[in-house]
């Protein structure tokens, strides 16, 4: 997800962020809601790991990159 890193995430956004994907996911296996099948089968049939980590992730890897640029600055400022 290009810039994701400094997007503000509420939890409304995950939510909502993690409903569509769900939704995307079903379409692409041509799975039904009323089909009944478990999320984390779908994921896994695909390899898919769920998008609110890997924004978790980019922004935890975005804040060191900031953090060792504050580091080699001497700066104090976050």
């Amino acid at each position: 997800m290009h810039g994701s890193e400094t997007w503000p995430m509420k939890v409304e956004h995950e939510l909502k962020l993690n409903h569509t994907e769900m939704s995307m996911i079903r379409w692409m296996c041509g799975v039904k809601l009323n089909e009944r099948k478990k999320s984390d089968e779908l994921k896994e049939l695909l390899g898919l790991e769920p998008v609110s980590l890997i924004i978790k992730k980019s922004r935890l890897r975005w804040f060191g990159h900031v953090n060792e640029k504050m580091i080699m600055t001497g700066s104090n400022i976050v």
